[in-house]
Order: structure tokens, then C-alpha cells, then sequence
């Protein structure tokens, strides 16, 4: 009898093991570039002069939201970093982390202005994206004020 039972629960705990939930999850871009990561952070600067940053946003149990930043970044184009700017994060700028098992990736929103040259929003991603490493994303919107909102409501 206590054979059955252990038999039982053992079958049961095998079960519960292989139904886990995927907890990835993913951004395509336009164009065609597929990020995966198991959660995300929003974080603005604190304090310029000592560079530390405030979380603002987690993606957990937040999905609704997480899947509306998704959704926006999802519309950036991704390009080569010579469309990268050479800037330190302010007040006004936005950092995503991007959180993987082993590793952290990051994109700095510096600022809420367009380009002169592309008339698009410039964002740097740090880390792999694809075939590049350390690419641009170029956007139509304002992401920042958008992601701001996002969170805010």
C-alpha cells in the first residue's frame, strides 16, 4: 500500500515537473530581430553625480504592462551602433534591464528629442541583439514618454 502511494505521488511530482510554465519572453522588432529575456526592470537615474538609479517598474505580475512596453519596443528598427550617441544618462533618461539566467542586458533612453540627421528617436542597446552587438534602436516615438505613461497608469 505505501508502495502505491509513493508510486503515486512520484508520478504526480513527475507530472507537476513538466507542465512548468515558460516564464520567457520575447520582442520582435520590425525589423526581424528576436530578443528573448525572463524579466525586465525600468530604472531612471537618481542621483547625476553618483550615477544610481531607481527601479520605477518589474515586469512581475505586472503582464498587462510588460506586454504594452513589449509592444512599443517592438516597433523600433534595429540598426548598426554608429547611430549610437556618446552620452551619460541624466534625469530625464530611462534604462530597461533586460534579465536572463546569466546575464543582463540593458537599453539607455538618454533623452526625448529627435535626431537632426534620421528624424527618429535614438536608443542604445547594450548587450546582443541579434547578429550585433550593441546596436541602435531608432524609433518614431517618444518611448520614454510613452513607457512613463505605461507605468504610470
Amino acid at each position: 500500500m505505501k508502495f502505491k502511494k509513493l508510486f503515486y505521488l512520484f508520478v504526480i511530482l513527475i507530472f507537476l515537473t513538466s507542465c512548468k510554465k515558460d516564464e520567457s519572453h520575447e520582442i520582435k522588432f520590425s525589423t526581424g530581430e528576436v530578443y528573448k529575456f525572463e524579466s525586465l526592470s525600468v530604472e531612471v537615474i537618481a542621483d547625476e553625480e553618483k550615477m544610481t538609479t531607481r527601479e520605477i517598474f518589474s515586469s512581475e505580475n505586472n503582464e498587462e504592462k510588460l506586454g504594452e512596453i513589449i509592444s512599443l519596443l517592438g516597433n523600433c528598427k534595429v540598426v548598426d551602433q554608429r547611430y549610437s550617441y556618446a552620452s551619460i544618462p541624466g534625469y530625464k533618461s530611462l534604462l530597461i534591464n533586460f534579465h536572463n539566467k546569466d546575464e543582463e542586458d540593458t537599453i539607455y533612453m538618454y533623452d526625448s528629442e529627435r535626431d537632426r540627421d534620421t528624424n527618429k528617436f535614438h536608443y542604445s542597446f547594450y548587450g546582443k541583439l541579434g547578429n550585433q552587438e550593441s546596436p541602435t534602436l531608432l524609433s518614431e516615438n517618444d518611448l520614454i514618454s510613452e513607457i512613463k505613461y505605461i507605468i504610470d497608469k
